[in-house]
């Protein structure tokens, strides 16, 4: 029984001394490809902070286009009772608004996300599931920064010609796109978010803690800049 015992400690013994160098070689390369990751992140963040200035310029250029195509569209809609019209035509388009404000508003990021994008690509993974994770986040973004805004014109004009009472069907479809599209977005940058978490390096905690500052103070520029420019939009449209 002794030596079947000792076999037996000895057979796991090995079985671990086999699996441990794998599994030091897989981190490492985890935690190295994590920091270089964290590192062009933190440099996509910054690169589109200094870009507020053309976010907000690209925006004025977006309402003073709709001032242009359709200024006054549903001017009509204004004297209506509220009893009168379609509440969720009226709050469909105003997601419309709001947006495609939005994908105005985040447009300047595209240059500064394809020199991430270029990096992130270049980084190996121990697992196949982690590289799939990093490209799914790559590719919604993607998908998010390649959406144009809603045909707002023709929107409006369709709104205001049925007197608020039905959507206007280029809205809905606008929607549901942008919808998914966001919805996928947010999905796959929570992953990879927890990817970066799972192998960070204690010693980038500094820096993670600098992003995450950053990238609040970001997100609140980013939607400052949209709300205002959809509110003007509907200032523009005559409501």
């Amino acid at each position: 029984m002794r030596s079947s015992r000792t076999w037996g400690a000895v057979a796991i013994a090995a079985s671990i001394m086999a699996v441990l160098p794998a599994t030091a070689v897989a981190a490492g390369v985890d935690q190295k490809s994590d920091h270089a990751a964290l590192t062009a992140y933190s440099s996509y963040l910054r690169a589109v902070d200094r870009r507020i200035p053309a976010v907000r310029k690209a925006e004025s250029a977006y309402v003073s286009s709709i001032a242009t195509g359709c200024a006054g569209a549903l001017a009509p809609l204004a004297n209506l009772s509220t009893a009168s019209v379609n509440r969720t035509a009226l709050f469909d388009f105003g997601e419309e608004l709001g947006g495609s404000a939005f994908i105005v508003a985040y447009r300047p990021a595209t240059g500064p996300f394809v020199r991430l994008a270029g990096m992130l690509r270049k980084l190996h993974w121990s697992s196949p599931v982690i590289g799939k994770t990093v490209k799914r986040y790559l590719a919604a973004q993607d998908a998010l920064f390649a959406l144009a805004p809603g045909d707002v014109c023709t929107d409006a004009q369709s709104l205001a010609a049925s007197s608020a009472k039905t959507i206007p069907p280029g809205s809905a479809e606008w929607i549901a796109e942008f919808r998914r599209d966001a919805a996928a977005q947010e999905s796959a940058a929570g992953a990879f978010a927890k990817v970066l978490e799972e192998f960070g390096n204690p010693a980038d905690r500094v820096l993670v803690a600098s992003d995450a500052a950053l990238l609040r103070s970001l997100t609140g520029k980013l939607k400052g800049v949209a709300t205002s420019g959809a509110t003007k939009l509907v200032t523009t449209l005559g409501l």
